[in-house]
């Protein structure tokens, strides 16, 4: 059933969550920013910069496949956002360390602070676990919340004022030829 724009806007403005089913699993939809924008442009860069010929999609389709890992890591940036792509995990480990002279062992418990990276777990399990249909319809969903008309507008705008902004002020009549 289609959503009104009463539905979508008052969606949007309590910024509920969209809920994806992946596998068995269902996530949460990061909101949208600017760092995810940004982030996912720089993840676009990375496909393979060819145009296909569609009268032989599956040769072209199979050839450029091997590089097209970076759509797994587009679907995963887009729905953990800029702020959830790491995460720090403190964790306490027993190790033994020798003392008097390594004649005894005596055990040490120790903070270990490691990075996770959710990004790359979520993209595997994105590849591995979604058709290609889904995850089209997964990236378009969740690139239909990302607000691209107002960052189109914001800098559209921006790069209009440092068009419009004065780069060199002369002051002195100079003659023909010098600066």
């Amino acid at each position: 059933m289609a959503k009104t724009l009463e539905e979508k806007v008052a969606k949007t403005i309590l910024q509920q969550a969209t809920k994806v089913k992946i596998g068995d699993k269902e996530h949460t939809a990061a909101p949208p920013s600017i760092a995810t924008l940004i982030l996912v442009s720089e993840a676009v860069s990375h496909l393979p910069q060819q145009r296909l010929d569609e009268s032989k999609i599956a040769q072209e389709s199979i050839s450029v496949a091997k590089d097209c890992r970076t759509i797994g890591d587009i679907a995963a940036i887009l729905l953990l956002g800029a702020r959830n792509i790491t995460e720090t995990v403190t964790t306490q480990e027993t190790r033994r360390e020798p003392c008097l002279w390594g004649l005894f062992h005596r055990r040490v418990k120790i903070e270990v602070i490691k990075e996770i990276d959710r990004k790359a777990e979520l993209s595997k399990e994105l590849l591995e676990t979604l058709s290609p249909s889904e995850i089209h319809a997964l990236i378009a969903t969740c690139l239909s919340q990302m607000e691209l008309g107002d960052f189109f507008a914001l800098t559209t705008f921006l790069t209009d004022i440092n068009l419009m902004k004065q780069t060199k002020v002369e002051t002195a009549t100079t003659a023909s030829g010098q600066s």
